[in-house]
């Protein structure tokens, strides 16, 4: 009985992949941050990285543009995110900054962590993607 309990175990294991989705779909999907609290920063990280496993990372684009308080996360100053926001960017997410915000908090190019690209504004931003079709995901403040 035992033998057969794991052999059921194992088996549904090796079949496990079968039953994600994989319709062949690719998705674009762009989040939005202006909450700078941590736990929101950390939920939106959980939630693009569920995303990419529910759909399947090679089957999914992803950009996230922080604007408002949430821009400090992407400063190599005071972000306490850097490390996740760049496992992220080595994952394929790009990271983009409002500009319009770093205006407002005196932010520079140069105090941006690494590969974090910088948008004229956030706000156009998510404008223009989902005119071109992309999914727009708000993590609610």
């Amino acid at each position: 009985m035992k033998t057969l309990i794991l052999l059921l175990i194992a088996s549904f294991g090796l079949f496990a992949d079968d039953v994600m989705p994989k319709d062949g779909k690719k998705y674009h999907v762009i989040f939005e941050m202006s909450n700078g609290e941590q736990a929101r920063l950390e939920g939106v990280i959980r939630n693009i990285n569920n995303l990419k496993i529910a759909l399947g990372a090679e089957n999914v684009v992803v950009d996230i543009v922080l604007h408002g308080g949430a821009i400090d996360s992407y400063t190599k100053e005071k972000s306490t995110l850097a490390e996740k926001w760049d496992q992220l960017a080595k994952s394929g997410v790009e990271l983009l900054a409002c500009s319009n915000s770093m205006k407002m908090r005196k932010i520079s190019k140069e105090s941006l962590l690494p590969g974090v690209r910088m948008v004229d504004s956030a706000v156009a931003e998510l404008v223009r993607k989902q005119q071109a079709g992309w999914q727009y995901l708000r993590n609610a403040d």
